[in-house]
């Protein structure tokens, strides 16, 4: 449906990706409507940009009313299988892709395509930065925060696209097809959308799903005798931590940051950039914001901004990385993970916690026979008696193991939040 001219498209959800797919949809002269279940400021303010465009938006629920029969749905990552819209469409047999099938329906640049558990953001950037500084022209996008569909004029066949895709993108690819795709790791996640860990594995390994014996894809040497790679006909590349061994100067702390490392080096070698060159980009590289974030030490205390580890396994890898005791604000909304599978880890880094959100009473069944816990109301209130709790030479780290929707609109903001509350605490 590349001519799409005149097609009725519904879109449903009004996020950054639903805002974006409609803009594109609009351009190439189809038809579109949008429904959005929710109603907030940032929905109405998307709504309003899009009124230029000529989209019909209805927000605040579903309305079969509304939609009618489209020639076709576009749905957002966030959107739930069970919703309206696309229990509808599959009731009429009416064709369902996401957004980032959409995208790669019109980019005209080869794609690198990156998922996993951990480490997608971290990845994606440094694989773009990689690319452009041995003068590739590359555009960093997808889930990362910029959209593949909004990304669509910059995308040449002289570019790169480097797009960062979840699990929930990958449920509803058709056709999509990565020149290299790649796959970090799979650990316990987003068990409130996956039945288990056999079911989020196999969405993790869609992104294999069309490729063919002139792709790549490059995979943690931990998936080496997995059974899945029978069903993979691309060309393989497996990277490990210790294929950076050489590196001289390693900016980000963890074993999980040089297998990010090694990564984006074995990407790096197949688009023909020498081990060399991409060593001087990593050399530079300083991490970003909200991942493993030092913010600074005030009176004696250590303060980490570690929003970004929105699973268990990602706060398991930023206390692995640390050498003092820790006390750690934890909590928000549950995704379903085993609290109890990092119980160890908790036992000998963390001296006391700090628990905010939704899943604080999970948390604190899980952990109250191990460590000292409190619960705090706010996230300034989880930095002042994490703050009175901890002792000098110690460390506060925000790494909640929770997604953020339960009291902010994205990890960015609890992010902020935390850093400004730290802040506050300094001047006070």
């Amino acid at each position: 449906m590349l001519d799409l001219k005149g097609k009725k498209i519904l879109v449903v959800g009004l996020g950054i990706s639903g805002f974006s797919a409609a803009r594109l949809l609009s351009g190439k002269g189809a038809l579109v409507k949008v429904t959005e279940n929710d109603d907030n400021d940032t929905i109405r303010d998307y709504a309003e940009k899009l009124s230029e465009f000529a989209v019909e938006i209805e927000i605040g629920g579903h309305t079969e009313d509304f939609f009618k029969f489209p020639d076709m749905v576009v749905t957002s990552p966030g959107v739930d299988n069970g919703a309206l819209p696309l229990a509808f469409a599959r009731k009429n047999d009416i064709p369902v892709i996401g957004e980032l099938e959409l995208g790669w329906m019109f980019c005209a640049s080869p794609i690198i395509a990156v998922t996993g558990t951990n480490g997608k953001t971290t990845t994606t950037e440094l694989i773009g930065k990689i690319l452009l500084n041995s003068g590739k022209g590359a555009v960093v996008c997808g889930n990362i925060g910029n959209p593949l569909t909004g990304e669509i004029e910059d995308l040449a066949r002289d570019k790169i696209a480097v797009v960062e895709v979840s699990s929930f993108q990958l449920d509803t690819i058709k056709k999509f097809k990565p020149y290299i795709a790649v796959l970090l790791n799979v650990t316990d996640d987003h068990y409130e959308r996956h039945e288990n860990y056999e079911n989020y594995k196999n969405s993790k390994f869609r992104i294999f799903l069309n490729q063919d014996e002139n792709d790549w894809a490059v995979l943690n040497s931990s998936f080496r005798n997995d059974q899945a790679l029978r069903n993979i006909r691309s060309r393989k590349s497996f990277f490990k931590k210790e294929d950076c061994a050489d590196l001289e100067s390693v900016p980000l702390k963890g074993d999980h940051n040089l297998e990010n490392i090694a990564c984006a080096v074995a990407v790096a070698g197949i688009m023909g950039i020498s081990k060399a060159d991409a060593y001087r980009t990593i050399a530079a590289f300083k991490g970003l914001g909200h991942r493993f974030e030092i913010i600074g030490t005030f009176g004696g205390i250590e303060f980490i901004d570690d929003s970004k580890a929105t699973n268990i396994d990602a706060t398991k890898r930023a206390l692995e990385s640390v050498d003092k005791k820790v006390v750690l604000i934890a909590g928000g909304r549950d995704k379903g993970g085993d609290y109890r599978s990092v119980s160890s880890v908790i036992k000998e880094k963390v001296s006391a916690m700090v628990l905010i959100g939704e899943a604080a009473g999970r948390i604190k069944n899980a952990f109250s026979d191990d460590v000292n816990i409190v619960v705090a109301h706010t996230m300034q209130d989880a930095v002042r008696k994490a703050s009175s709790i901890a002792k000098k030479g110690e460390i506060v780290m925000l790494s909640p193991m929770c997604s953020s929707f339960d009291m902010f609109s994205s990890y960015k903001q609890r992010g902020e939040i935390f850093k400004s509350s730290v802040l506050s605490l300094k001047r006070d």
